[in-house]
């Protein structure tokens, strides 16, 4: 090839240019000539072939199938988990404290003798009006066999007979004076606070112990008047502690209040928890989830396969190695799986992980561990029907 001249100043630079692009264009040419084609159609080609590579790429996914179930509507409310009876045991009577026979936690029978405030005296006082009633009976009886022999008159054996009834009166009088000694247990229940020590002195109507009925439990529930209406005596609520919301307590609705709280708008419901293992959560904060309304047999998706985006709700429908957008109206959820008005029939298939990536007919490769998983579950609910 011919060595083009070096040419100083600015023409030279033009024609340097100009032998570069003539270069160029004949390279071009070349190509053009061995292809057969427009350099138009070369670029679209090449364009073509780029598309078809991002067509290729598939999204990872997760896919679970609807299904037709049953979905109710709740209203979540929250309470206090009470004792069914609670009550302060208050001394009858002053002295020192004797016998002290319980600790808070314990769980105590009706009729126990919890604690002895100094019984000493009173035990003598009901000694000697046994004694004097004993002696009442003898008299009444000589008396008595007296007045069968003529030897004794009506009069005196109407006095021996009176006297023996007031004598026995004070024997039973001295007896409950007795009993006020002890503190009892009124019912069967859980000691849950001690107000007193073992030999300290303490005045009639001091509070000593505090008892609770724990068998059954209760929460007391306020809620709006409309909600109540749709609510029924007996029907099951579930309840959770705040401090251990993993575990769920059955309980039922025992009670609904004849009154509306005017200041509120509110009726009180009361639910009896039966559950053994919530008699140790006296005082707890827990939320009620209470069922107001039940959807039967209608189409359900997971939760988490629904998008929300710029006020709309849609989700993906697997369709062969595609998936198809769609746009749905949700109903009522218990938290897990969701109703879906329109759009989506039981047992297609919707992405639940991974919509992140996609848009409406992109292609999909479903993951081997949730297609192994989503197999299994299906089974296990086939089994179960």
């Amino acid at each position: 090839m011919a060595r083009i001249p070096r040419i100083r100043g600015k023409r030279g630079i033009a024609v340097s240019v100009l032998s570069v692009v003539l270069v160029g264009g004949g390279v071009f040419a070349t190509l053009q000539m061995s292809s057969g084609k427009e350099p138009a159609d070369a670029l679209a080609d090449e364009v073509v072939v780029g598309e078809e590579q991002e067509d290729e790429v598939r999204v990872p996914v997760a896919l679970s199938a609807a299904r037709i179930t049953d979905l109710p509507d709740y209203y979540h409310a929250t309470g206090t988990m009470e004792a069914r009876r609670s009550v302060d045991l208050n001394a009858r009577v002053s002295g020192q404290i004797t016998g002290l026979n319980v600790e808070e936690g314990d769980w105590v029978e009706k009729g126990r003798v919890l604690l002895a405030i100094d019984p000493r005296v009173q035990n003598l006082l009901v000694e000697e009006a046994r004694v004097k009633s004993e002696t009442a009976k003898l008299e009444l009886a000589r008396m008595q066999d007296m007045a069968e022999r003529g030897l004794e008159t009506e009069r005196a054996l109407e006095e021996a007979q009176q006297t023996q009834q007031v004598n026995q009166a004070m024997l039973e009088l001295a007896k409950v004076r007795l009993s006020d000694h002890f503190v009892r247990a009124p019912f069967s229940g859980r000691i849950t606070v001690r107000y007193v020590e073992l030999g300290q002195t303490i005045e009639a109507g001091a509070a000593t112990l505090a008892l609770a009925d724990v068998d059954p439990m209760q929460v007391r529930l306020f809620l709006p008047e409309k909600v109540v209406r749709r609510l029924a005596v007996g029907q099951p609520v579930e309840i959770r502690c705040d401090v251990d919301a993993g575990t769920a307590f059955e309980s039922v609705l025992e009670r609904i209040a004849p009154i509306v709280d005017a200041a509120t708008s509110t009726v009180k419901v009361t639910l009896r928890v039966d559950d053994p293992a919530a008699r140790d959560r006296t005082g707890s904060f827990v939320r009620a989830r209470v069922t107001t309304d039940v959807h039967e047999q209608v189409v359900a998706v997971p939760r988490k396969a629904l998008v929300s985006e710029a006020g709309a709700t849609y989700l993906f429908v697997a369709e062969a190695d595609s998936v198809r957008r769609v746009d749905v109206e949700t109903g009522y959820t218990d938290g897990d799986w969701i109703e879906v008005l329109e759009g989506v029939e039981a047992d297609d298939a919707v992405v639940v992980v991974g919509q992140g990536g996609l848009r409406d007919g992109s292609h999909i490769e479903e993951l081997p561990d949730a297609a192994s998983l989503r197999s299994g579950a299906e089974q296990t609910e086939l089994a179960s029907n």
